[in-house]
């Protein structure tokens, strides 16, 4: 099975071999419970804050108001103390792509691109199950849910917009992977706000932004960046076993010139776009120690979501076999949010459930349940 020339035509191979690397979960983790999303609405409702407590600014610019302009859509959150951005700029030179391409969401179960998905991958026959369709459809199937889209569980039939994206990719039609990426982060963030997601996505592509951005040399200047304290962790590569697994082939032969994982952090690029705003050494210093001193640790362990580990590019030498990656969700026994020392409104909502086992008060005034008839 060969892969390329369906990936070439997506212009993705910078970004698959970023994902070959280390992901950094307690910063991830950390990063994440506090993570809200800044959009057009968010603007709007600081300006009516703005003008409830000073009336005098109604009808304003926001500059007037001494607002920053709003420009796009923001991933707004702090990782020990330092206040971090992530914009869809800041994906894009993070996964070295250009945000060029295809890019539909909340589309109608009548558009007319869905009978060209019907077409092309289901063969014109809408009853064709999933597992049943060409391998290579299959694989891309594979990347798209695992990859770009991780929904750590939940129905295996893809929606309307993700079967577009897998018509997209199909058909060597290039989709704008850094929209969908900046889309996906921001749905993750407010419904892990809401309560009802309890997996973080994307963990290798925050950690390179972190190291891209300079956090992690930032911390290293505090020796607050060793693999213990960050909890430095690498995928699983994908190999043939893989394909067995998915009974496209029937034996699994591994070779020793597969690409092994890797654990170097990448080189840092000089035009990386900035991801705090505060450039002072002895500022952001300062800050670090205020976070140290008053929380004690980078974050409590086991009290966050779930961190999704990336699987990292696999090529096959020599048999014309290219296989990409693969996200799973690390497996977390969750503990008391009462024993967190972070104090943020969004950790009532965003972490895990509170532990099972305890039990429930008795009230007088609610009935007992009855017991079954005998």
């Amino acid at each position: 099975m060969n892969m390329n020339a369906l990936m070439a035509a997506q212009q993705m191979f910078p970004y698959f071999d970023m994902l070959n690397g280390p992901t950094f979960e307690k910063l991830v983790k950390d990063f994440w419970v506090r993570a809200e999303v800044y959009d057009l609405e968010a603007a709007k409702t600081e300006e009516l804050l703005a003008v409830t407590k000073d009336p005098s600014l109604r009808g304003k610019t926001r500059k007037e108001m001494g607002l920053e302009p709003f420009r796009h859509t923001e991933i707004r959150s702090s990782v020990m103390g330092i206040p971090i951005t992530i914009t869809e700029e800041v994906i894009a030179k993070a996964c070295r792509v250009a945000p060029t391409g295809r890019f539909l969401w909340n589309v109608r179960r009548s558009h007319p691109l869905l009978d060209s998905y019907q077409g092309v991958v289901l063969k014109g026959n809408s009853s064709t199950k999933l597992v049943d369709i060409d391998c290579h459809h299959r694989m891309l199937l594979k990347f798209m849910t695992e990859c770009f889209f991780q929904k750590g569980g939940g129905s295996d039939q893809p929606s309307a917009d993700h079967k577009l994206v897998l018509y997209f990719l199909a058909a060597f039609d290039k989709i704008n992977i850094v929209k969908y990426l900046m889309h996906h982060l921001c749905w993750a963030v407010r419904e892990g706000i809401r309560g009802k997601r309890k997996q973080i996505p994307c963990g290798r592509l925050l950690s390179e932004i972190f190291t891209q951005g300079k956090l992690l040399e930032t911390l290293r200047r505090n020796n607050l960046a060793s693999d213990k304290t960050l909890r430095s962790r690498t995928g699983k590569m994908i190999n043939d076993k893989t394909l067995q697994n998915m009974k496209i082939i029937k034996k699994f032969s591994p070779n020793e010139k597969d690409l092994k994982e890797s654990t170097d952090q990448t080189k840092l690029m000089k035009d990386f776009p900035p991801i705090f705003k505060e450039k002072n050494p002895e500022v952001l210093n300062e800050l670090i120690s205020g976070f140290v001193k008053e929380s004690g640790n980078i974050i409590v362990d086991d009290d966050t979501p779930n961190v999704f580990q990336m699987k990292s590019l696999f090529k096959s030498e020599g048999r014309g076999l290219l296989l990409m990656l693969v996200q799973k969700p690390l497996v977390l026994r969750p503990r008391s949010l009462r024993k967190t020392r972070l104090k943020h409104p969004i950790l009532t909502t965003a972490l895990l459930q509170s532990p099972k086992g305890k039990e429930e008060k008795e009230n007088p005034l609610r009935p007992k349940k009855k017991g079954p008839r005998k």
